[in-house]
């Protein structure tokens, strides 16, 4: 289900290597995924999360703190697709695979692709969960088939319509998972002298029809530690001047809100 980033046609495993019918070679690293990013496709010489940040934001949702969202997260997929026998998957913007590790209790059979920029958060998922396919590229370009998944998740990964859209099946569904107004409003509250809701996400795209909205809540406290691994992996990690998490340590911990909202759509059908 992986094509190439010179010429787009497919790749198939020959030995330790992908190989398309043009004769481009990508090697698949000791851990098991390959690198699809091309050079020229980089804005830095390591885009995306550092290992720092992977493996903060691993520690701390393996607190569980998170596990209400990838419970439903289950119950929405296995909703959609409870009647067929086996389904293909993309994760679009994997991370290091925290959330394709839960999906093992689903109640269906898939197989699952997915890619992030970050090459640490994809060595991370591939050693981790074997039975996966992880490749290193871009939501802007995407290193998928055409028209071959039947469901396309993003996770808090940056959102492109025309590439979601071409992966998927005709009758092929997106999760797209955001920030609730209110998520981690208490950490935003100890950061920050002026707070701000988070704008809550449209719903209209041409290349989809809009299902559903499903909302996530729930109040946490957590201490010092997890506290400053929560805030390594969220945006304000970039945006916050030092000394933020000496702050967290000091206040040894806080509590917030976490609110996620999955929006669910459906590929539509032009006559």
């Amino acid at each position: 289900m992986f094509i190439c980033p010179n010429c787009k046609s497919k790749l198939n495993i020959d030995g330790k290597s992908y190989c398309c019918e043009n004769k481009h070679s990508f090697d698949i690293a000791k851990q098991g995924y390959v690198n699809l990013l091309p050079v020229n496709k980089k804005h830095s010489d390591n885009p995306g999360d550092s290992k720092e940040m992977v493996l903060s934001r691993r520690a701390f949702l393996e607190s569980g703190f998170y596990d209400c969202f990838t419970d439903k997260l289950c119950e929405i997929i296995y909703s959609l697709f409870n009647d067929k026998e086996k389904i293909r998957i993309a994760d679009c913007g994997c991370g290091e695979g925290y959330y394709d590790g839960k999906l093992e209790d689903l109640n269906c059979d898939f197989d699952l692709y997915g890619f992030d920029i970050s090459k640490e958060a994809v060595r991370f998922a591939s050693g981790k969960y074997k039975k996966y396919n992880y490749a290193v590229g871009s939501c802007f370009n995407m290193p998928l088939e055409d028209d071959s998944f039947d469901l396309a998740l993003n996770i808090f990964a940056p959102m492109v319509e025309s590439e979601m859209a071409r992966i998927l099946k005709t009758d092929g569904y997106m999760i797209y998972a955001v920030p609730g107004k209110n998520h981690l409003m208490g950490l935003k509250k100890l950061l920050y002298e002026n707070t701000y809701e988070n704008e809550e996400k449209h719903t209209e795209y041409d290349d989809f029809e809009f299902v559903n909205r499903i909302s996530v809540k729930k109040e946490i406290t957590v201490d010092g530690e997890t506290g400053v691994n929560l805030f390594r992996m969220t945006p304000y990690y970039f945006k916050t001047e030092l000394g933020a998490e000496e702050k967290i340590q000091k206040n040894n911990g806080f509590s917030t809100e976490i609110h996620f909202d999955f929006l669910i759509y459906k590929k539509r059908l032009f006559a």
